[in-house]
């Protein structure tokens, strides 16, 4: 009875075990070719990397072989395959499918051998948590934000294309162009974050903090749905968080091929390099002519430099008063006599159409529209500057020639904030969207898109962005400060005549009957902070007489 009973089981086993063999064959056909799919995902993200690096290697590199090209054509016959495959497997019944698992192994073990030949390829790809494009004021603010909030060593990376450590850029303008030696800033003395009171971050700072300095390094290709950049070199940056800090860039008159505005001693001032390069011929040139092309920020500050530095300076800019974005006229015409008075020669309502050079390349003069011909030694021009956004073009909303950002600095693709010049942002006590150059923007929208970042990662509720507009500027003994918007009806107050010692006086924007802008030349710290607080807080204007008579003294009973 026994011998019997196992007869029946083992013939049941028998029959059965070809059936057994097969479900085991499905299991692993199903299980295999998960792995499969999860394999094929990387290797096309490789593929894609490698393709991006390719690329950007425009003059030929280190991914410039037939062995790396082949291995592309590999990737798409492997991935043609794997196709059939799954064709196959949904059309053939349940047995035949199962016999498809051998194949599917096979592959398996393929695609982990050409995923491991593509990052050979790759070399070292470098990842980060977080990284920060662009190395200026603003990046060096929002590392020390991210240290105040609490980071990891080795979280976080600034990639720059200068080979310093963020500075404070205005000094460029300001302190760096002083003629005493002794005087003249010089780095390491303005590395961020001395130009808001904070101490200063020297380059051992970031090494303490285990912050990545990546210096003299340009990035020129960038892939945010891979989260990936490449550098010119064809290094490969993966990041978690970015943060576009890339700034401003000059506008250059080789843009517009002005006649001869290639030669040599025509200087531009945006990076420490270019001041480097201005005070060198400063020193070279020595009680020559000086030609400032524009009535701006820069136009101004490098102007009363150079009569500082003693050069015979001529000003030239085609508005009819300096820095009409922000004077109104009787404000610039103060400024424009005090620096006639100081020996500067200013033209205006003309622009240069070319320059002439002499046997060496260098400039010797800067031809007029109106037909003049001005002798010159150096040449500075600074009329404007466009922000840093075309490697993001296609990949983010753009607003008012800025990327589009909400009131946390995010951008249009998660983990991709934007700050500082190129950002597009909402000035609530507007209520509009504005893009806002200047130092004082740079610092805090740098130091809110970190917070927000950590905000955002915890759970934690944070504020919006709420900037009030921030302009100030020094030059010679004079120093003005600026808060608010400059729109509507202007009021001046006290005296602006230049010959007076120690000038005093300022405007009031007023609009819907409301203070909304406020100016001061001179102003004590105290005061300074008055027409701030008045200018955010908008109080009413009942009568402009009274509101002239009183002057400053208005502001400062808020």
């Amino acid at each position: 009875m026994a011998s019997s009973f196992n007869f029946v089981i083992g013939s049941v086993k028998f029959i059965f075990a070809p059936i057994e063999r097969c479900l085991n064959c499905r299991r692993n056909f199903d299980e295999n070719m998960k792995v499969l799919q999860k394999l094929l995902k990387e290797l096309n993200t490789v593929k894609e990397v490698i393709e991006l690096r390719l690329s950007a290697e425009i003059h030929g590199g280190t991914m410039q072989t037939e062995e790396v090209k082949n291995w592309l054509d590999d990737v798409q016959r492997i991935k043609t395959e794997i196709e059939i495959i799954e064709r196959n497997a949904k059309e053939k019944k349940f047995l035949s499918r199962a016999f498809l698992g051998k194949m599917v192994e096979e592959k398996v073990v393929e695609l982990k051998a050409f995923l491991r030949k593509g990052k050979a390829f790759l070399g070292m790809v470098k990842s980060f948590k977080y990284i920060i494009v662009g190395g200026g004021v603003a990046a060096g603010y929002a590392a020390r934000e991210f240290d105040r909030q609490g980071l990891k060593p080795g979280q976080l990376a600034i990639i720059s294309k200068e080979a310093v450590a963020p500075y404070e850029r205005p000094t460029l303008s300001k302190g760096y162009l002083n003629p005493n030696p002794k005087a003249a800033a010089r780095l390491p003395e303005f590395h961020v974050c001395v130009g808001s009171g904070g101490d200063r971050l020297l380059p051992d700072w970031y090494k303490e903090k285990g912050i990545q300095l990546i210096l003299g390094t340009e990035i020129v290709k960038v892939n945010l749905a891979l989260k990936t950049l490449v550098s010119a070199a064809g290094e490969i940056f993966k990041f978690q968080t970015l943060i576009i800090a890339t700034g401003s860039t000059v506008i250059r008159l080789t843009d517009f091929k002005v006649e001869g505005a290639d030669a040599k001693n025509i200087f531009y001032l945006r990076e420490l390099e270019d001041a480097d390069k201005l005070v060198e011929s400063i020193k070279m040139k020595k009680y020559g002519k000086a030609v400032i092309i524009g009535g701006g920020y820069i136009g101004l500050e490098v102007a009363a430099a150079m009569r500082i530095n003693d050069f015979d300076v001529t000003m030239v800019y085609p508005d009819p008063w300096c820095m009409p974005r922000l004077f109104t006229p009787t404000m610039a015409a103060f400024y424009e006599s005090y620096y006639e008075n100081k020996g500067i020669k200013i033209i205006k309502g003309t622009v240069s159409v070319g320059f002439n050079a002499n046997a060496n390349g260098e400039v010797k003069a800067v031809k007029l529209k109106d037909g003049r011909v001005l002798e010159a030694d150096i040449v500075v021009v600074g009329v404007g500057a466009r922000p840093l956004t075309a490697l993001f073009k296609g990949q983010l909303e753009e607003d008012k020639g800025g990327i589009k950002t909400d009131g946390f600095f995010k951008t249009s693709m998660p983990g991709v904030y934007a700050v500082g010049d190129v950002a597009t942002f909402p000035i609530k006590l507007y209520n509009e969207m504005r893009r806002v150059e200047h130092v004082d923007h740079a610092r805090k929208s740098a130091e809110h898109a970190v917070k927000a970042i950590k905000a955002n990662e915890t759970g934690k509720e944070l504020e919006e962005y709420d900037y009030l507009p921030y302009f100030y500027s020094r030059t010679f003994e004079l120093s003005w400060q600026f808060y608010g918007d400059n729109v509507g009806e202007t009021l001046f107050f006290r005296d602006n005549n230049p010959l007076s010692p120690k000038p005093k006086f300022g405007s009031y924007w007023i609009k819907d009957g409301k203070i909304v802008g406020a100016f001061l030349e001179g102003g004590t710290p105290e005061e300074n902070k008055a027409i701030a607080k008045v200018s955010r807080l908008n109080p009413p204007v009942e009568n402009l007489d009274q509101l002239k008579k009183e002057g400053l003294s208005f502001a400062s009973k808020f």
